[in-house]
């Protein structure tokens, strides 16, 4: 049922079929045909690796520059899970490589045809490896930020970092006399992406605080501690938190005594009671009163 769920959520992008369109009257067809395919496959390794730890896959859109995959886990599954999904997606360019490399040997395509597959495959292992959001290069530095950084402050790094990678990446193009309308057209369309995801950087933080609360029963490895005074509200609390770790806040109170109060307490009263301001001492005495 998942499987076929993820069939129905597969869309291609109208730029994608007019392209395809395009490419039948220039008679380029063949040509985009292996793009297309060779996007398919990077996406399918992404998909494969991501149902094999059941994840939940909303949608997979396939653009002329590559394909997206949105799902339900918002950065709250383990790092190993996080990394091996990304990474399923450029490692199959590997084995691509290898069967391209045995087609030209035995003889059975036109070699201008294997040529320009074995080319485009590089490219576009390298192409994704960059580390520029929303590639896979972009999506692992987005974890590695996540290992030091409170979470609502890693989106925003990501994003500037991005930034000044595809300034140097273009400048560099630029430099070298490789640019073409391609090359352009990939750089503002980076950009805009990056700027999109600069305006909804709240929500950002926001969907991973929800899958944070959705997914309060799994088992957690690290539980770290965070003090706070008794007149910190709970979003600010809530700022602080990193990927991976489970949260216990101790709040001091009168007399000496001190509470700890949960993550879970914190994302309740946020998301529940819909107070995201009320202090920390006050939500002590609702939880403990």
């Amino acid at each position: 049922m998942n499987k076929l769920r993820v069939l129905l959520s597969l869309h291609i992008h109208p730029l994608l079929w007019l392209l395809l369109f395009l490419g039948v009257l220039t008679g380029s067809f063949v040509e985009i045909t292996i793009i297309f395919i060779l996007i398919f496959i990077h996406e399918m390794g992404h998909i494969g690796m991501a149902l094999f730890f059941r994840w939940r896959i909303r949608k997979i859109m396939f653009w002329p520059f590559g394909g997206v995959m949105e799902t339900d886990e918002y950065f709250n599954r383990p790092y190993k899970e996080e990394f091996l999904v990304v990474l399923a997606g450029p490692l199959q360019h590997v084995w691509i490589h290898g069967v391209l490399l045995l087609l030209f040997q035995i003889d059975v395509l036109p070699e201008y045809l294997i040529q320009y597959a074995l080319s485009y495959n590089i490219k576009l292992f390298l192409f994704n490896l960059l580390p520029i959001y929303p590639l896979d290069g972009g999506k692992i530095l987005l974890l590695l930020l996540s290992y030091k950084l409170p979470f609502k402050h890693v989106i925003t790094y990501t994003i500037l970092l991005s930034t000044v990678f595809i300034v140097v990446c273009f400048s560099f193009t630029y430099a070298m006399e490789w640019n073409t309308f391609h090359t352009l057209s990939l750089a503002c369309f980076l950009l805009l992406e990056n700027r999109l995801e600069w305006k909804r950087r709240q929500f950002f933080f926001l969907r991973h605080l929800m899958a944070r609360y959705q997914h309060k029963g799994q088992p957690l490895s690290v539980i770290k501690k965070i003090n706070a005074t008794p007149s910190t509200s709970v979003y600010a609390i809530m700022q602080k938190f990193q990927k991976g770790p489970y949260y216990h806040i101790n709040v001091p109170l009168d007399g000496g005594k001190s509470v700890i109060i949960d993550e879970s307490q914190c994302l309740h009263a946020f998301f529940d009671l819909k107070k995201p301001y009320v202090k920390m001492g006050k939500l002590a005495e609702m939880v403990h009163t």
